[in-house]
């Protein structure tokens, strides 16, 4: 609806122009307040409804649907993963090992800075990559690239049916904010503000009734894919729950703890809940099955519970940018048409590094 009323592309022809010569700084700016956004827990899943326009900035600045991609979820993830401002991840395991809430916070932000500059210096390089070669794009194919050209040449202005449309999104976002961090919305509420943002930028951008039923009807079927993916990711996971096999899985993952000293317990800890969120890939879901098994564990080998709560967050932080049962990661790689496997491919020496600075954080 928003791309019918011309408003996403007229404020992206403003933004790309303003950007052109200053990509790098769009890409780390973008990505800084996306992860700020994931960090708080703000865009954890909200961030699928952003992938579209990710995309069309790339796009505009002379990248592909992976950068697009890759500067909001990867930029979103970057922060998740450490959750300094979480309560569905951080916030619930403080409570259940008896924490004061947020405690640990100058440390997490220390390693929120260290994840998102490896995230930014990694989609940078694939970035510049692509624009010296496109040839070297992961979605690149031949007949695209010749028919392909950039919407963004000629520079539009706003009238006012545009400038308020944007304010619509502003003031619906600013909601989903403010709903997250203060009264635990979820994704009911979300879906809620969503459509009554499309409903009233249909009407106010001129598209009346008709026209905002069939664009709504239109943009439900290029999200058909993508729900799909969704729903089969989400399957795996209540199968394996209804099934009661995730507490079996819990037990037998916890045993090789006790076993050991507090150092390579803290990191059996962090892989066991990296195994784990393939099965529960649902942070708030996660903390409350793992952590009440975790905390006398902790006691039990000398880990301080604050390394047990940081064990737990990097094992579900770090492992949602790879399981496919991530119905977020899903989501967003149909919305970007980029598969499965060659995601997996290309991000893994990020994940991997990731995972290295994870294990030598819970050594030290």
């Amino acid at each position: 609806i928003l791309e019918e009323t011309g408003t996403i592309r007229v404020g992206m022809n403003r933004i790309v122009h303003k950007l052109k010569g200053k990509e790098f700084l769009a890409v780390t700016v973008i990505m800084i307040l996306m992860s700020i956004g994931g960090a708080t827990g703000v865009f954890a899943n909200p961030v699928i409804a952003l992938i579209p326009l990710g995309i069309l900035l790339a796009k505009g600045l002379g990248y592909d649907a992976v950068v697009g991609f890759a500067i909001i979820y990867l930029g979103s993830y970057a922060g998740f993963n450490v959750g300094w401002g979480n309560v569905f991840t951080v916030g619930i395991a403080h409570e259940i090992a008896e924490l004061p809430m947020f405690s640990g916070f100058g440390v997490r932000v220390l390693f929120h800075i260290v994840n998102v500059a490896l995230c930014i210096g990694f989609v940078y390089l694939y970035a510049k990559k692509i624009k010296t070669d496109p040839t070297k794009s992961l979605l690149y194919s031949a007949e695209e690239a010749a028919g392909e050209h950039n919407h963004f040449e000629e520079q539009e202005h706003m009238d006012l049916r545009h400038i308020l449309c944007t304010l619509i999104v502003f003031f619906g976002f600013g909601m989903i904010i403010y709903g997250s961090l203060q009264l635990k919305w979820g994704i009911n509420h979300y879906s809620v503000i969503f459509f009554m943002m499309a409903v009233f930028c249909g009407l106010i951008g001129g598209l009346g009734i008709n026209g905002t039923s069939s664009n709504f009807v239109k943009g439900a079927g290029n999200m058909a894919y993508a729900a799909l993916v969704i729903g089969m990711a989400r399957a795996i996971s209540v199968v394996m729950t209804d099934g009661k096999i995730i507490d079996t899985v819990v037990y037998y993952l916890s045993l090789p703890i006790a076993k050991y000293g507090p150092v390579i317990g803290a990191n059996l800890m962090f892989f066991a809940n990296t195994v784990l969120n393939f099965f529960i890939p649902s942070g708030s879901g996660q903390a409350v099955t793992v952590m009440p098994i975790m905390v006398p564990l902790a006691d039990l080998t000398g880990i301080t519970r604050q390394v047990a709560v940081q064990a737990f967050q990097f094992g579900d932080g770090l492992s949602n940018c790879f399981i496919p049962t991530s119905s977020v990661l899903m989501g967003c790689l149909g919305l970007a048409s980029l598969s499965y496997e060659k995601y997996v491919k290309w991000v893994f020496p990020l994940i991997a590094l990731q995972i290295s600075l994870a294990v030598v954080a819970l050594t030290v």
